[in-house]
């Protein structure tokens, strides 16, 4: 039943609903991060190594204070969504002049895509408030103009302002299975995408959009057999084996995501390794 009450609210209030969703979402993360008692370790973490990401893709953003209400050792020790590595190499072989984050949350990829890609208009898009202040101060912290912030992202708005070749990074809770209609993916031919699926809201939207893709990209699935990183750090300093767990244990059960890799345009070389 609530599967079906969100379905009906996302098409007759998008906005409003992906905004409520947003929301809950962060809420529900900020309320682990205290009951799990993640601060002492944050601060340990930060005491130690300072904050800057230490490894992985995106190695060197600066993780700011409003991030530290989150789960942000998975970030700082650089094992977050470490499932992606491979899928993260492959993309950053492209060259992109627009680069699309839906679901920003606090700005880790917008952020660390725009360092890589200083010529590029990075599009950060989320419908949370708060998320969209945090973006705001990584990319002020981490000397990112290129970084725009935005609230809710339209399927109409995808399928009109995506440019040639364009990178696409999605995760919006469900949503995917409205915003990347076959209308939209049809105007995507030539993008490079990483579409987090949740088939726990949405049953069947992973294959779905694995089928429409396929049409015009070659579709990797990633995260069903790929095992995370562990932190390459010595973390002996923590007090307690809980501690250590804590400081790379990710607010997130298992994930699947689409890596789509365009057929055609100037990255369609991407997908030959």
């Amino acid at each position: 039943m609530k599967k079906l009450i969100k379905r009906v609210l996302e098409s007759v209030a998008p906005e409003w609903t992906t905004a409520l969703l947003s929301a809950k979402a962060r809420a529900h993360s900020h309320w682990v991060v205290r009951e799990w008692g993640c601060g002492p370790v944050h601060e340990k973490l930060i005491g130690r190594f300072g904050t800057a990401v230490m490894a992985g893709p995106f190695k060197d953003v600066i993780l700011t204070p409003m991030t530290h209400a989150e789960q942000i050792g998975p970030y700082l020790l650089g094992v977050y969504e470490s499932e992606l590595d491979a899928a993260w190499a492959t993309v950053c072989r492209g060259s992109y002049s627009q680069i699309i984050d839906i679901g920003a949350k606090f700005g880790f990829y917008a952020v660390g895509l725009a360092r890589k890609y200083p010529q590029a208009e990075v599009v950060a898009f989320d419908t949370d408030w708060w998320a969209r202040k945090a973006v705001r101060e990584m990319a002020a912290a981490n000397q990112t103009p290129n970084v725009k912030v935005e609230g809710f992202c339209t399927p109409g708005w995808l399928a009109q302002n995506t440019r040639e070749g364009a990178f696409i990074i999605s995760d919006c809770e469900g949503f995917e299975g409205v915003l990347f209609s076959d209308e939209v993916i049809a105007k995507l031919t030539t993008a490079t995408l990483i579409v987090e699926t949740h088939d726990c809201s949405v049953p069947g939207v992973c294959e779905r959009l694995r089928k429409a893709f396929e049409k015009t990209h070659i579709v990797q699935t990633v995260g069903m057999e790929g095992s995370r990183r562990t932190p390459e750090v010595d973390l002996s300093f923590l007090a307690s084996d809980r501690e250590r767990e804590l400081a790379s244990q990710e607010v997130r059960p298992d994930q699947i995501w689409l890596l789509c890799l365009p057929k055609s345009g100037p990255n369609a070389g991407l997908a030959n390794g």
